[in-house]
């Protein structure tokens, strides 16, 4: 399959981290970055919660090597990106697709981390025409049942589920979290360490792990915290997306020792999807895909070629 590549948008004169923009129908702006091979195979990459397109940087030369073209968009409210007021997670696919058309890319594969999780999978289940393959590491699962599992552990269940309905109390944690990222990031770093637990502190210990996530974070929440809410509301709600109408690729890797996220909701997400065979990643964290960043996206770009 031959990808179509706009020169205009692909020009290596504009730096990678700095954020192009597009003014979509209704007039928010939309931004993205851009990483890896520029007349590669055109893969959208979503961000983390919280999170930017920044959070793909060390992506860049892994994807040049598997000549891949990576376009990183921040979400509304994220980075560069207007925040978006009652949006829900279904709304995210027209975004991508307005993108799409304005770098002319007709097909394409889509990937998400984390919280970029649910926006890859509704991408893939309302573009079924345009994505031709989907990769989801860590994600977050559906958390209300019957699209998530029946329980979650009292913890998660409390965070994820209940707490995003109580938006003054979220605002509080986020808007203290953010002054302190601001303020004292290598602090926050730390706890963000001792949160992740023992099989993500090797990979989190790296100097170039470290200052990505923290660059990803920071300009995330750079224009305020009403995306991290919202974003955290959404995922406490039920999704209502047709996973049903997957019918392309769809990898998912998921670590049993992930603190991050409710395990048992990422592997559900990857049971209602039929074609879907999780990969349990025994004794590795949330941060897994810092060391198998080429392992995942050689395998997404397998299920390209066999999609094309």
């Amino acid at each position: 399959m031959a990808f179509a590549t706009s020169t205009r948008q692909a020009d290596n004169a504009i730096p990678a981290d700095e954020p192009r923009t597009l003014t979509l129908a209704g007039g928010r702006k939309l931004a993205w970055a851009e990483y890896g091979d520029q007349s590669g195979a055109p893969v959208f990459v979503f961000h983390g919660t919280p999170g930017s397109r920044l959070m793909y940087r060390l992506a860049d030369a892994p994807a040049r090597r598997l000549g891949l073209r990576l376009i990183s968009p921040d979400r509304p409210g994220f980075g560069f990106s207007d925040f978006q007021p009652k949006r829900k997670l279904v709304d995210w696919p027209g975004d991508v697709a307005a993108l799409a058309d304005h770098l002319d890319i007709e097909r394409f594969a889509v990937a998400g981390v984390s919280g970029g999780g649910p926006y890859a999978a509704a991408s893939a289940a309302l573009l079924p025409q345009r994505v031709i393959a989907t990769a989801l590491v860590s994600p977050v699962g559906p958390l209300c049942p019957p699209e998530g599992p029946p329980t979650l552990p009292r913890g998660e269940a409390i965070f994820f589920r209940s707490m995003p309905h109580y938006t003054l109390a979220m605002t509080g944690v986020f808007s203290l979290s953010r002054a302190l990222f601001n303020a004292a990031p290598d602090a926050m770093f730390r706890g963000l360490m001792r949160r992740a637990g023992p099989a993500d502190a090797p990979i989190l210990s790296r100097p170039e792990v470290k200052a990505n996530v923290l660059a990803g974070v920071i300009e995330g929440i750079r224009p305020g915290i009403r995306g991290v809410v919202q974003e955290f509301r959404l995922f406490s709600e039920p999704w209502n997306i047709p996973f049903e109408a997957i019918k392309t690729p769809f990898l998912l890797w998921q670590g049993l020792a992930d603190r991050n996220v409710p395990v048992s909701a990422a592997l559900h997400l990857g049971a209602l999807v039929p074609q879907c065979r999780p990969v349990r990643v025994v004794g590795a964290g949330h941060y897994w895909i810092f060391d198998h960043t080429e392992e995942v996206l050689g395998a997404l770009k397998d299920s390209i070629t066999v999609a094309s």
